[in-house]
């Protein structure tokens, strides 16, 4: 599905077309969670890997500019992942929770 609404999630993936795709939350959420995480989670490994192949001195310069360039894609996507999850923090249905939260606890 393509046409994002208040009630869609933008997916961690891209449709058949390239462009972003969305669903309804809840039909992949976990998929779509667990999708997240494993782009961070390569994201941290691979710099991990990287500092570590940066300190060899027979790495060679080919070596590290595959490194740069898997690591350049990993922001790209971390980054991604970062504006979705700021899209669903602040969508109509969160910012109405926080309001109740808010308003429960008494605070302004």
């Amino acid at each position: 599905m393509n046409q994002p609404s208040e009630h869609m999630r933008r997916l961690p993936w891209n449709g058949p077309e390239g462009t972003a795709d969305y669903a309804a939350h809840g039909l992949v959420d976990h998929i779509a969670d667990r999708t997240e995480a494993d782009i961070v989670s390569r994201a941290r490994n691979d710099a991990a890997y990287s500092l570590i192949m940066s300190q060899r001195p027979e790495a060679s310069r080919e070596d590290l500019c595959r490194l740069v360039a898997k690591l350049a894609g990993h922001v790209r996507d971390v980054a991604s992942v970062a504006d979705m999850r700021e899209e669903r923090l602040n969508s109509p249905a969160a910012k109405a929770l926080e309001g109740a939260l808010r308003a429960a606890l008494g605070q302004h």
